[in-house]
């Protein structure tokens, strides 16, 4: 698997905070603007832009993924996320994956859909309206003229009768290339109104876009070789078999396959986040998804199959409606979204969508592994515990010793967190005092 351009060095999560900065700002030529969004400092001018009664940032952590396998390249993902495990799955399982083959990944045209419902038509309007599909055409086609000029623009026209409500729902599919295209189908919906309703006979109920996206589908999958499988005692075949049952029970369990999805949307999502996408609008269409066969399912299977070259191989994939842009919206004012898209290499959406696949499927992977085998309680309460060190009041190199102190314990509260600080602090501080008694004499 060819590295491709210059990447982040593999030691990247050991180095300090400002050498970490160091090596983002060199390896991907960040400005000094986006340098500074990320070790964000204020600024009020860019939160009055961004939201309503603005007072500032609700700032969420930048962290990046090292060295996630897509399609024969290696990508540095930066995700935004609260969860410390977030970030150590996703690298761990992509460490993994790496190794048995990568990752392969797609993603259908980004099209979608807007809707323009009707109420108190008159007979036949469901034909008059099918029958007028170029009329509708023309009446959009000013607003869509620019996306037309960049390969998108108009897709398809669908009308149904919603026999219970005598509501008749329109809906017209656009292909938003890169864009968010959120204003463009909201206002592809508005312009298309007057028309509907003379030939319906009818009046409008609403028109706007729907977050659903069915036809814009990303997905990823990889294919490794039991014997790179080991997590904890678990190892080959073994390992392999304990994913697969815990997958199907994700796959027939709707309260299991809820946890199992929102494991997948923790990358996912922290992607989005990073890059200013709308997560809100993602995480619904996903969502919906899981449940298209009228009961919520999970978004991953896995199996065991015949390889290759004579050896049996897990095969794991993942296929989601994967809303992204990178045009429009937060992507385009928020500089600490711009230099996301540069760690990126400035992906276009349909690039961005496949990327956010293979992140939550080597979340997923690592997750149900951890599962498995020793439990994700462990891992999780050992980065809980430098949490619980920082509120104790442990700064700078004490948050280590404390937090490994605790993790050996395996009393996780703030009350045992502060007695540590207390005798770990005593300790440095004694020593330091001794140091700089042994340099004066």
């Amino acid at each position: 698997m060819s590295n491709g351009p210059q990447m982040l060095p593999r030691n990247f999560r050991k180095l300090s905070a400002e050498l970490r900065l160091q090596a983002l700002r060199d390896t991907y030529d960040l400005s000094a603007e986006e340098l500074q969004m990320l070790g964000y400092r204020g600024n009020l001018d860019l939160s009055e832009i961004m939201t309503e009664s603005a007072v500032g940032f609700l700032a969420l952590p930048m962290g990046i993924a090292v060295g996630i396998p897509v399609d024969e390249q290696l990508y540095d993902v930066p995700l935004a996320v609260e969860e410390p495990s977030v970030i150590a799955a996703a690298t761990y399982g992509a460490r993994i994956l790496r190794g048995a083959g990568g990752m392969h990944t797609w993603a259908s045209d980004p099209v979608m859909t807007t809707q323009v419902y009707l109420s108190d038509c008159e007979d036949g309007a469901v034909e008059r309206l099918r029958a007028a599909e170029s009329q509708v055409i023309a009446e959009i086609s000013p607003v869509l003229a620019a996306m037309q000029q960049r390969g998108g623009g108009y897709r398809g026209m669908d009308v149904e009768l919603l026999q219970d409500l005598s509501v008749v729902r329109v809906q017209i599919d656009i292909d938003v290339r890169d864009a968010m295209g959120a204003n463009l189908l909201n206002s592809t919906a508005e312009q298309a109104v007057p028309l509907l309703e003379k030939l319906s006979g009818g009046r409008k109920v609403f028109a706007i876009l729907s977050n659903a996206a069915p036809k814009r589908l990303a997905g990823a999958e990889f294919h490794a070789p039991l014997s790179r499988l080991r997590r904890g005692k678990l190892v080959g075949r073994a390992l392999a078999e304990r994913i697969v049952l815990a997958s199907r029970i994700a796959e027939c369990d709707p309260m299991r396959a809820v946890t199992h999805n929102k494991g997948i949307m923790n990358g996912i999502s922290s992607l989005a986040n990073a890059t200013g996408n709308d997560t809100r609008g993602l995480e619904a269409a996903v969502h919906a998804y899981a449940a298209r066969l009228g009961s919520y399912g999970s978004l991953t299977s896995y199996r065991i199959e015949a390889g290759p070259h004579g050896e049996d191989v897990l095969h794991g994939r993942l296929e989601a409606p994967l809303v992204f842009g990178v045009v429009g919206g937060a992507v385009g004012i928020h500089p600490g979204a711009r230099a996301a898209l540069k760690v990126l290499r400035r992906p276009g959406a349909m690039q961005l969508a496949r990327i956010a696949a293979a992140v939550g499927l080597a979340q997923n992977f690592a997750a149900l592994g951890a599962l498995v085998s020793e439990g994700i309680q462990a891992g999780h309460m050992r980065l809980h515990a430098t949490r619980l060190a920082y509120i104790a009041g442990a700064r700078g190199e004490l948050i280590e010793p404390v937090a490994a102190r605790l993790s050996a314990g395996g009393v996780y509260n703030i009350e045992t967190a502060a007695g540590l600080l207390q005798d770990i602090a005593g300790v440095h501080q004694s020593d330091t005092t001794e140091s700089a008694h042994k340099t004066e004499v």
